[in-house]
């Protein structure tokens, strides 16, 4: 099993990442960048957050015009699982790979504090292995973590099971109150039709090695160990 670990520029995350799989999980890792095309003897493709493409004339056209973009089409295509977390969930919607569109944050600052998520289902890589009423404290590091998508888009992902996690208190109470980004519909991560194609905003990733045991984090990556 080779998990692959996506990198643009200005990401990161990608260390914290690392660790989780290899010391935690004992997974073999594999760096591609951007510029790459090959994708052969890679089971689980994950983009990390950070901030793809900084720096560029317009960040979207890097994205979009990086060679890797077709590989990724077709790893989907074929089934593979392909996880975008904090800004990497936007590479996702940059590329049309998951519905919708991250957007700057409500109150238009960069949000970077503990946040509680809850699964809207349990059959996904992400989610089989949790609990539909419990909450899960995961932190949030964005500035673009603002889920947007229209009324029909949003009508159809309510029919095919794809909004995967909400913003909730840590009691599990979904309101607009703890909406955190002001995301639509406290929408905190999505999938696509065929559910191999993941995006949440909250790092699950920092929530692993804490406070010298382990932290919520653990369960969604348990979730996925056990999916795949």
């Amino acid at each position: 099993m080779t998990i692959g670990i996506l990198i643009f520029p200005g990401a990161h995350g990608d260390k914290e990442l690392t660790r989780v799989l290899e010391e935690k999980y004992r997974k073999s890792v594999k760096t591609v960048w951007n510029r790459e095309t090959d994708l052969d003897g890679i089971d689980v493709l994950i983009i990390p957050g950070g901030f793809p493409c900084k720096g560029s004339s317009s960040s979207s056209k890097c994205i979009r015009e990086s060679p890797v973009i077709d590989s990724l089409y077709e790893f989907a295509e074929r089934g593979r699982i392909l996880i975008g977390i904090g800004n990497g969930f936007r590479v996702l919607c940059e590329t049309g790979l998951v519905p919708g569109a991250l957007r700057m944050n409500r109150n238009q600052r960069f949000i970077c504090r503990n946040t509680f998520i809850k699964p809207d289902n349990d059959y996904n890589a992400l989610t089989n292995k949790l609990s539909n009423d419990k909450a899960y404290r995961i932190p949030i590091a964005t500035g673009y973590g603002r889920y947007a998508a229209r009324e029909e888009t949003l009508v159809q992902m309510r029919l095919n099971e794809q909004i995967l996690f909400r913003y909730c208190d840590e009691h599990g109470r979904i309101s607009e109150e703890i909406n955190i980004t002001g995301a639509v519909d406290n929408i905190a991560g999505v999938s696509n039709e065929k559910k191999n194609v993941i995006g949440i905003i909250p790092q699950p990733e920092r929530a692993v090695f804490t406070y010298g045991g382990n932290g919520d984090g653990t369960a969604i990556f348990d979730s996925l160990m056990d999916f795949i």
